[in-house]
């Protein structure tokens, strides 16, 4: 009996240390251009997003399925997301290039120009997606950002020598911002005669009390 609850016991440790957490580095290769680009494999520094644009950019968890739910600009305390998805890290990068917010520094490309950044936890064990996400600065309303591929988690990171996984925001020549953050939908006009209907009533009711 001992000996099968030890063995029981060793593979539970294996299994804790086989699926030990993600670990994620995620960079550029090819560069950012900003929405107005005409043409990604040009060469007019312009067209580079740092030229014209600060960047908020993200690495974000989908769920557990494989949706990406649009930005919902009036969320700023999460990261500006929609639906059930998570920021897991951000990198604000001013106009011009230089350093983000998380330590690392990009050329006016969003190229790499100090070293990549690694996130990591080792206690995840959830199985799900992820995604990058560039915003054209500020993040508001109508602002243009693009959206990577979804990135399945590999949940095998250890850490120490454990090699994470490696995940391009451009698996092309280039991308570019090619959608815009919704607007705040407007009530509907029986949306709003019901709100009235209800504050009047709420008026009546405290005028009789």
């Amino acid at each position: 009996m001992k000996k099968i609850l030890l063995a029981l016991a060793i593979f539970a440790v294996a299994t804790a240390s086989a699926f030990a957490g993600v670990g994620i580095n995620w960079y550029t290769i090819y560069g950012v251009y900003d929405h107005n680009a005409l043409d990604l494999k040009g060469t007019n520094e312009t067209d580079s997003i740092l030229s014209d644009y600060a960047v908020t950019w993200q690495l974000i968890y989908a769920g557990a399925n494989d949706v990406i739910d649009a930005p919902d600009a009036s969320n700023g305390v999460n990261g500006y997301v929609g639906g059930d998805d998570d920021v897991w890290a951000t990198r604000v990068v001013a106009m011009g290039g230089g350093s983000g917010g998380d330590g690392t520094s990009w050329d006016t490309w969003l190229l790499n120009a100090g070293g990549d950044t690694v996130y990591q936890d080792l206690a995840w064990s959830t199985a799900g997606f992820v995604y990058q996400r560039v915003y054209e600065n500020p993040v508001q309303a109508n602002a243009w950002y693009f959206d990577s591929s979804l990135q399945a988690i590999d949940l095998s990171f250890t850490g120490g020598t454990s090699s994470p996984v490696d995940f391009s925001v451009d698996g092309g020549v280039g991308v570019q911002p090619n959608q815009q953050v919704p607007a705040a939908p407007i009530p509907e006009p029986a949306t709003m005669a019901l709100l009235g209907l209800g504050a009047l009533t709420m008026a009546i009711r405290r005028r009789r009390a």
